[in-house]
């Protein structure tokens, strides 16, 4: 009970995010769900205050959207896309308030880039699956970048569960990117999402595992999440 309540409050956030209210109306709203502890001067101020430990049970939502949005573009359901866009792109703006700023910096990205394709899609100016799924792969690229930050610091931090939860994110993340950017799956790259994403539930059980494994896990993701970065940045021959 207690999970679908944080649950409806999530989306109530997220539906405000998405919508086209002023920014006072959004402020308004928020309060609704959630009170901020200081007076808020702004959205990101009162987003900010959903507690970290209820954001980080949520890693998944962006992605579910996402795959509800390509369906119903290829249903040529457009206005349901659009919606499932910027549902997806108000999951990114809560998982933001979490963010590094290296992390914020991306999802901000990802945010924009996400409004700017539901507007697209609405409009009818999108014309392929292609166009979709390459936007879909830079946001989850964004957010696997975003969630191996995130385990790098909570690991610095000795906290393993958040470590957990972060590190699998990250993983569905980059394997979500290359599905939908059509990229090969590589050896090395199978191997690195394979080993966070196990890692990274054995640290959510409350497995101890050694720091040079952890580390190994973050750091080979990192470096396949920087390496399909530089090539999806490369023009298409």
């Amino acid at each position: 009970m207690r999970k679908t309540i944080v649950r409806l409050v999530l989306f109530g956030v997220v539906a405000i995010l998405a919508a086209g209210a002023s920014a006072q109306e959004k402020r308004d709203e928020v309060n609704r769900f959630v009170r901020p502890e200081v007076p808020a001067t702004g959205l990101d101020q009162i987003t900010a205050q959903i507690p970290e430990e209820i954001l980080i049970r949520f890693v998944d939502e962006p992605s579910h959207h996402f795959g509800l949005a390509r369906e119903r573009f290829l249903k040529k359901d457009y206005a349901q896309s659009a919606a499932e866009i910027r549902k997806g792109a108000g999951f990114v703006k809560l998982e933001a308030a979490r963010g590094t700023s290296e992390g914020q910096t991306a999802l901000a990205d990802a945010e924009a880039g996400l409004e700017k394709l539901a507007g697209s899609v609405e409009s009818g100016s999108v014309t392929t699956i292609d166009e979709i799924d390459a936007a879909l792969a830079r946001a989850e690229l964004k957010l696997a970048l975003h969630h191996e930050l995130k385990a790098q610091e909570y690991w610095q931090a000795d906290n393993s569960v958040g470590t957990g939860h972060d590190l699998k994110a990250a993983s569905m993340s980059l394997k979500n990117t290359l599905k939908y950017s059509g990229g090969k799956m590589e050896a090395e790259t199978e191997a690195a999402i394979k080993d966070a994403n196990e890692i990274g539930q054995k640290l959510r059980e409350g497995a101890n595992i050694s720091d040079e494994r952890v580390n190994e896990a973050i750091n080979m993701l990192g470096d396949k999440i920087d390496e399909i970065g530089e090539k999806m940045e490369q023009p298409k021959k």
